[in-house]
């Protein structure tokens, strides 16, 4: 038996970080939508015990691989529940990942591989795992994981780890562009941090409402991302990027999470391409993608 999953990508339509818990964590609250880009796990049984893992990633050269990639990790732990529950599993699994999601991008894909490794090894051992425990072993891996088991618009609070699925939206075609430049987490968070007297755009509140009225004018509007002030400020490449994909005719533009990537919002799949093209000319990693249904990113 083989089971392949598509591992959509997401982008934060919204991105309200507030300030530091005392465990560590930011609180936040966001809207994320999955788009279309997407890798794609391919699930088989095999006749040796553990997880035997392949990439390619063309494109990805820094792909954890072995135990350190989050898919493999994830599939550790759906054995893990259940060995816990003295289901006796024999062989083991091979796991063929073909990366297209690129990493370091503010996009979620090592979260949306572990999402739906969790979801293909359990439906290929006949699990049936009940849905708290998917969405408890999801979040063991980070707090964007538990999103991509549910997909399709939801928003997050909490540190992520809070979910209410929303209303699918129409259709929104955009363009990604995933520049050179790397944006670890942890420093845009510090960058965050070390800014004085900073606020929240506070967005995600307004942007809720509009999705909910379909008013998706409205939710344009809405459109912010908290990250942007500082990340710009001491990237300003990025700042560039998102001038040169304001000129392309994309509009609003923002990061993708913490970035590096950015996304631009195009009037249709037309006008994308032709966006895409013009910025081609000048970035390696573009891609054309549009926003998913909840319905159509399940993995």
């Amino acid at each position: 038996m083989n089971i392949t999953a598509k591992a959509c990508a997401k982008i934060n339509l919204t991105l309200d970080v507030y300030s530091k818990r005392e465990d560590g964590y930011h609180s936040l609250s966001s809207i994320m939508q999955s788009i279309s880009l997407h890798d794609i796990l391919q699930v088989c049984l095999a006749e040796k015990p553990g997880i035997h893992f392949k990439c390619e990633a063309p494109n990805q050269p820094n792909v954890p691989s072995g135990e350190d990639n989050l898919a493999v990790k994830a599939a550790l732990l759906v054995l893990e529940w259940a060995q816990n529950r003295h289901i006796h599993i024999q062989g083991g699994i091979d796991i063929m990942l073909h990366k297209n999601i690129p990493s370091q991008a503010g996009l979620g894909g090592g979260s949306s591989d572990a999402a739906a490794a969790i979801a293909a090894v359990n439906s290929l051992l006949h699990l049936q795992m009940p849905q708290t425990d998917l969405l408890q072993t999801a979040a063991l891996l980070g707090s964007d994981v538990p999103f991509f088991l549910l997909s399709g618009t939801v928003l997050a609070q909490g540190r992520g780890e809070k979910l209410t699925p929303l209303p699918d939206l129409p259709v929104l075609n955009l363009v990604v562009v995933k520049p050179d430049n790397n944006v670890p987490t942890a420093w845009a968070y510090q960058q965050l941090d070390a800014v004085p007297q900073r606020y929240s755009h506070r967005a995600t509140a307004r942007a809720e409402k509009a999705i909910n009225e379909q008013n998706i004018i409205r939710l344009l509007q809405c459109m912010s991302n908290d990250f942007e002030q500082p990340v710009f400020t001491h990237m300003p490449a990025l700042a560039i990027v998102q001038d040169d994909m304001r000129m392309a005719g994309l509009q609003p533009v923002h990061l993708c999470g913490s970035g590096s990537a950015l996304f631009g919002i195009a009037a249709d799949q037309a006008a994308a391409e032709k966006s895409a093209a013009l910025l081609q000319k000048r970035y390696a990693q573009v891609y054309t993608a549009h926003t998913l249904t909840r319905e159509q990113a399940s993995v």
